[in-house]
């Protein structure tokens, strides 16, 4: 017999586990007599904390239920058993199950995709199936959403990490649905996440940090740096940077200039990411340095590969150096909001600087004919240059 506390832990190890019975009455609507979720803290608070949501979870579940045991009862006592009985029939579902699903939507649409696509999408999936059954994508309810947030909320888990996790679902789910024609799920949209808040404004460095951070780069002179200073005077995403070929760098040309394109290691995030920046400042510097010292295809082959771009472990190295060096604050994204600010002081103008950046257009005018050359763009670049 498991020994049950008021909040219904226990320790497995030194890990937290909630458990809870199922009460009798309500055990024939389950697949188990207790319910038992890993908690995966060592840590009483959290534990405690995360009791609490998933024991209201649990009681708002039961009440649906025990309403249903009434509302049969009050059908035998007015003697339409055989209605009751009807409405207790099993239903059936028509669609794959939820790993199924998964697999399908991952060998369709995972194709020429970064393995952070599969990575995420298994995760997602493995998540869900703690609070619910691997069952038929038609059988789920909206009691099964519910759960799915409350868990991952008890986990300690973002807002917007919570969206991201029902965003994964309902693509599985609804992309599975279509292809085998049944009618789309709205099981997983709207969840409730709480009311919407003002989003925390990235750190954006100064320029005196930028300079700062451009002179520690040449003094420093190795492949992180190189990367770096390449994000600092272009705007680049950092997987951008990091997914480079030598072949897309012309440092030949009057103009130096770097050519952002797709790769099959490395998918671009829209359509207008693609673009060719002049080489102006510390990024042309950085750029030679990087051509020079690769000895394979690959701009930054510590980095990149066929198969990988390992872009979160270029983040995380060099954003930890940023925190040290420059700003506690300081985050390698944050150059890409400086490269913004920093055109805007010119009086750059906002088309050329969505073109720069690769940012989306949202007037349909400056969609038309093949956008700025490189003339212009390197003109306006040559005006932000730090030193």
């Amino acid at each position: 017999m498991v020994h049950q506390n008021a909040h219904y832990l226990k320790l497995k190890g030194s890990t937290y586990y909630y458990t809870r019975r199922v009460p009798k009455v309500l055990q024939k609507y389950a697949s188990v007599n207790r319910v038992e979720v890993c908690l995966h803290t060592k840590h009483e608070s959290s534990a405690l904390r995360q009791s609490r949501l998933l024991s209201a979870e649990l009681e708002e579940q039961w009440a649906i239920l025990r309403g249903k045991e009434a509302t049969s009862c009050l059908l035998r006592c007015f003697g339409v058993e055989k209605v009751g009985a009807g409405s207790r029939q099993k239903q059936t579902f028509s669609g794959p199950r939820l790993t199924d699903a998964l697999e399908y939507y991952l060998r369709i649409k995972g194709q020429d995709r970064p393995y952070t696509f599969e990575t995420a999408a298994r995760r997602s999936v493995s998540y869900l199936l703690v609070v619910t059954k691997d069952k038929p994508i038609d059988a789920f309810v909206r009691t099964d959403a519910n759960a799915f947030r409350e868990y991952l909320r008890a986990r300690g888990l973002s807002k917007d990490s919570i969206a991201r996790n029902l965003t994964n679902i309902r693509a599985i789910i609804n992309f599975a649905s279509k292809e085998h024609g049944l009618q789309p799920s709205s099981t997983f949209s709207g969840v409730y996440l709480g009311e919407p808040t003002v989003k925390k404004k990235r750190y954006v460095p100064t320029n005196s940090e930028m300079k700062k951070l451009q002179a520690l780069c040449r003094y420093t002179d190795d492949e992180l740096r190189w990367l770096v200073a390449l994000v600092s005077d272009t705007g680049m995403r950092l997987a951008e940077a990091t997914g480079l070929l030598k072949a897309d760098l012309d440092l030949k040309c009057s103009i130096p200039h770097v050519s952002v394109r797709p790769h099959p290691w490395r998918r671009l995030k829209t359509i207008g990411s693609e673009r060719v920046i002049p080489l102006v400042g510390v990024a042309q510097w950085s750029a030679k340095r990087a051509f020079k010292s690769s000895e394979s295809d690959f701009l930054f082959p510590r980095y990149c590969s066929y198969d990988l771009v390992k872009s979160n472990s270029a983040s995380a190295a060099l954003n930890k150096w940023l925190q040290t060096q420059i700003n506690p604050k300081l985050v390698v994204h944050s150059l890409r909001h400086a490269f913004r600010d920093r055109l805007r002081a010119i009086g750059c103008p906002i088309d050329l600087n969505d073109q720069l950046g690769g940012w989306g257009s949202k007037n349909v005018g400056e969609m038309y004919g093949l956008g700025h050359n490189l003339n212009v763009k390197v003109e306006c670049l040559r005006k932000i240059v730090l030193s």
